[in-house]
């Protein structure tokens, strides 16, 4: 099949070099090299073809197209001879293809006694996991099962031979251009609206969105767009990936600009969650920080892998995690509880085995975990603020803020430069599934630190402090009976642990904000407490 295809392409090079007489022709026809030896600048490195740039670097060919260019002149871009010479046999090509298709009513336009396609072409590239390019519909040539009533490839899905050539260049169109499309994992979503310029709406920048773009979005979301076009105009959305060389459609959007527009800003919002200041030139390890955007998909999407997994997120990530989170972001659905589970694994993953890490800015994670608790809560749930809630009675996420409250404490105690493994890497775990197994411990140990702490040159006085902090939660939970210690849950569900975990990121960065804001003054920093 290869061999036929390179000889009709060098059969319709000559053909064009005899009917224009064009010297470019002429010369590429000099050019044209022997079946099965490619030319000097392509060569073939572990079973993938690799070529030779004008700079001498050797980069992977992939689904890349190769140009001719003769004295300095692309060949197909020339307006005078080449290009209306193309066009005139490409024209005759459809008639022909036309001629001999069936004919039949097209499913695309709706039109009847139009010329049927045979196949779906020309095909689409550059979705992952598809190879060099595949087609959405598709039938195996001659399989008896693909031949439902006698029809045979794609007359089992009838289109006409135009439309499918039109949405196959609309379709590589869209996946060209960022401006149309985001790319994460083995998942591509491409969007457009009917009228409204796609530029000047915010879906161009639903994978690169950076704070100030954000914050400027939630509170004008209209900002720039003419409002009576986005009332009546429609959005469209399609998530596609690869299976061999098909292109799978996940998943299907269809609605007005104003909704889209709306459902993005409750996106945004639903993810805002406050950090302490990051300190200068502090980013995520090994990524540019123009790279860097926290509450793209993208980066929410890693949260759930972890970082060996992450460096080979094409392969590692499932399609279905993208998707959910693209259908949050335009439709306003609620993400699946499901998603809670390898989020926290990786959280606590992170706690225990990476000593770079620093939860106080890993803002993807809290910011999805605050999103999908909030989306799924019931109306007995606390919602979940964007900054600490120092007065709600959840007893799950009151837990969270009380360990990060005794982990502050020791690392006070040792002058915050403790070596091995603290209370958070020991017991976060345990504490986040089942608090009444640690939280007493804890509370007893706590004692050692605040001795320490009162001792300290630096520190001295301030565990008074820490205890009123530490009390002003503690009364929070309700004892079994009158005159007892506080009770804490024996187990948390999913979403409890989810609550958990944002109790002690808030706390720990309501901590290290306090300690920020008071770094000249003496006085010990002390994070929000509850007023009873």
């Amino acid at each position: 099949m290869l061999r036929a295809k390179f000889d009709d392409f060098w059969f319709q090079i000559a053909e064009a070099e005899n009917k224009t007489r064009h010297p470019g022709l002429a010369g590429l026809m000099k050019f044209k090299p022997s079946p099965g030896e490619p030319p000097s600048f392509l060569s073939l490195d572990s079973d993938k073809w690799t070529v030779t740039t004008a700079s001498g670097a050797k980069v992977r060919l992939g689904s890349a197209a190769l140009a001719f260019r003769v004295h300095g002149e692309l060949l197909f871009t020339d307006q005078a001879v080449i290009a209306p010479y193309w066009r005139a046999v490409f024209a005759r090509t459809i008639s022909d293809e036309e001629g001999d298709s069936e004919l039949g009513r097209c499913l695309i336009t709706g039109e009847f006694n139009v010329p049927v396609a045979r196949t779906h072409t020309p095909r689409v590239s550059n979705i992952p996991n598809l190879g060099i390019d595949g087609t959405i519909v598709a039938f195996e040539k001659s399989a008896p099962a693909f031949s439902s009533y006698g029809k045979i490839q794609s007359n089992n899905a009838p289109c006409s031979v135009s439309a499918t050539r039109a949405y196959s260049k609309g379709l590589q169109f869209l996946l060209d251009h960022s401006d149309h499309s985001v790319r994460i994992g083995q998942t591509c979503l491409c969007f457009w609206a009917a009228e409204t310029p796609i530029a000047k709406t915010p879906f161009a920048f639903l994978n690169k969105p950076d704070h100030k773009i954000v914050r400027d979005f939630v509170r004008t979301p209209f900002a720039g767009i003419e409002r009576e076009l986005v009332r009546r105009d429609r959005f469209y959305a399609v998530t596609l990936a690869g299976n061999s060389g098909r292109i799978v459609v996940r998943h299907w959007l269809q609605v007005t600009v104003e909704d889209a527009v709306k459902n993005l800003q409750c996106w945004f919002a639903d993810l805002e969650i406050d950090i302490p200041p990051r300190p200068p030139k502090k980013t995520k390890p090994g990524v540019k920080e123009k790279d860097f955007h926290p509450l793209s998909v993208y980066w929410l999407s890693r949260t759930t892998l972890s970082d060996e997994a992450a460096k080979k997120l094409d392969k590692n990530l499932p399609s279905e995690v993208p998707t959910l989170l693209y259908r949050a972001a335009l439709e306003g659905i609620a993400p699946s509880i499901s998603l809670l589970k390898p989020i926290l694994n990786q959280l606590h993953s992170r706690l225990v085995r990476d000593d770079t890490y620093n939860l106080l800015y890993d803002e993807s994670r809290f910011a999805l975990l605050k999103l999908i608790l909030n989306r799924n809560r019931t109306a007995s749930t606390m919602e979940i603020k964007t900054s600490l809630t120092a007065d709600t009675e959840d007893a799950a996420y009151n837990c969270g803020r009380l360990l990060a409250i005794l982990a502050d404490t020791q690392a006070k105690a040792h002058d915050f430069k403790l070596e091995g493994a603290g209370v958070t890497e020991r017991y976060f775990g345990t504490a986040s599934v089942s608090p009444a197994s640690v939280l007493p411990l804890l509370l007893r140990l706590n004692r050692h630190h605040l001795n320490k702490i009162r001792k300290s040159d630096r520190f001295g006085g301030h565990e008074h402090f820490i205890q009123e902090q530490i009390e002003s939660v503690l009364v929070l939970f309700k004892p079994a009976e009158p005159g007892r210690p506080p009770a804490f849950p024996r187990t948390l569900d999913l979403q409890a642990q989810g609550r958990f975990a944002l109790g002690f990121y808030q706390q720990h960065a309501a901590n290290a904000a306090a300690r920020q804001n008071n770094k000249k003054d003496p006085a010990p920093s002390l994070a929000p407490v509850a007023t009873n």
